[in-house]
């Protein structure tokens, strides 16, 4: 062999080994607990008892370790809740064959929660898929006159013949029907520290006042779609609730720290509250609106989370409507859009007012309340919204 050859096979040898010793060893991605769907409670006007719920809930992203959130926050004393189960659904209150499976508490079948209180699970082993309809159902022993949960899902939720079904992948059992949640509040995976939550809370607005029942299509519906898992979307919205005055639930004045700034993963709230307290309130300026604004930016703040602050939408034919709280109305928008004391502005008022006459929603985005958004409207807050914003 001649000596440039040699040479040759020395200097590859070298370069190979250079190689493969530069190269470290991949690090593994960091991940966190982030949470991918949530609803904010209050005490249903229901009674519940001696039987099995079964609840759909969509999944805004994908991850492993799946985590349930069950909250007794406005019941009297404590509750047992017992067989609790998660799978897929496959149609109605029926599951996928192999989904469904039991979820534990400390290693039990069973968890105890006291007043006031909420309890996350043990995580689950399996992978979950971003738009997946987690079925979460909860045997409820006993009878319960106060119950903690969402009273507008716009979700069908089945409810058994008496008895323990939670364990049933067939809903034959399933003989009865509502629209609301009831204990669940929370779901959680583990996924990349790049996927933050974004968590708007709000009203009726965001809640989904006007969609058809299972039909996903709130505004934080469609903004998880443009996300495309780049981010959870979390939806707080209570119909009726007002910034200050705890009329119905909680005002999100009191609820802003339980319902935003303690969700997993949270990187940014959308605040998109004070309608309904210029239209069934009494206030002649918008001073305490935007006193409380600047008292929930501080607190996130704090917390290291950004605010985003939206404009009010208009509500001109709304039988609360009149020139003074259209005036009090105008005064908070131009405080939101002028004042740079949120992070960023989204100007829903913009995107769904008629460019005629401003005071009032556009004929296509009215669900025909003229306060309430049709699904055009809904949607169109979403994609109102640059995502550079909330990421």
């Amino acid at each position: 062999m001649s000596r440039p050859v040699v040479r040759m096979i020395v200097l590859v040898s070298m370069l190979v080994a250079g190689l493969l010793t530069a190269q470290p060893a991949a690090a593994a991605p960091k991940a966190h607990l982030v949470g991918t769907w949530s609803a904010a409670v209050d005490r249903l006007p229901t009674a519940i008892g001696g039987q099995t719920v079964r609840m759909i809930v969509r999944l805004s992203v994908g991850g492993q370790g799946l985590r349930i959130r069950l909250s007794n926050v406005y019941g009297s004393g404590a509750i047992v809740l017992r067989s609790i189960h998660a799978g897929l659904q496959a149609y109605g209150a029926e599951i996928e064959t192999g989904t469904n499976r039991p979820v534990l508490f400390n290693g039990r079948n069973y968890v105890r929660i006291p007043a006031g209180k909420a309890v996350w699970s043990d995580p689950l082993p399996s992978k979950y898929v971003r738009g997946s309809d987690l079925v979460v159902s909860v045997f409820v022993p006993g009878n319960h006159s106060r119950v903690t949960g969402h009273e507008r899902a716009y979700a069908t939720t089945f409810l058994s013949d008496p008895g323990d079904h939670a364990a049933n992948d067939d809903g034959w059992k399933f003989s009865y029907t509502s629209t609301q949640w009831y204990f669940l509040d929370r779901v959680a995976v583990t996924a990349p520290t790049t996927v933050p939550a974004v968590v708007a809370i709000g009203d009726s607005l965001t809640d989904g006042a006007g969609q058809p029942t299972d039909s996903n299509r709130r505004w934080t519906d469609f903004l998880n779609q443009r996300l495309r898992g780049k981010a959870s979307v979390l939806n707080m919205g209570i119909a009726g609730n007002r910034l200050l005055q705890p009329v119905t639930g909680a005002s999100v004045y009191q609820r802003f720290g339980r319902d935003t700034l303690s969700q997993p993963g949270v990187r940014t709230v959308v605040l998109y509250s004070g309608i309904n307290d210029i239209t069934k309130g009494a206030y002649t300026s918008a001073a305490p609106l935007i006193y409380a604004y600047k008292k929930l930016i501080r607190y996130a703040h704090r917390h290291k989370v950004r605010v985003v602050g939206a404009t009010l939408t208009p509500f001109y034919g709304y039988p609360a409507w009149t020139e003074d709280r259209e005036a009090v109305r105008q005064q908070v928008n131009k405080w939101i859009r002028t004042s740079e004391a949120f992070d960023a502005v989204a100007d829903f008022d913009a995107a769904v007012r008629d460019l005629t006459y401003p005071d009032q929603l556009h004929a296509s985005y009215d669900s025909g309340d003229h306060i309430h958004l049709s699904d055009a409207g809904r949607r169109k807050l979403a994609y109102s919204l640059r995502l550079s914003e909330i990421l």
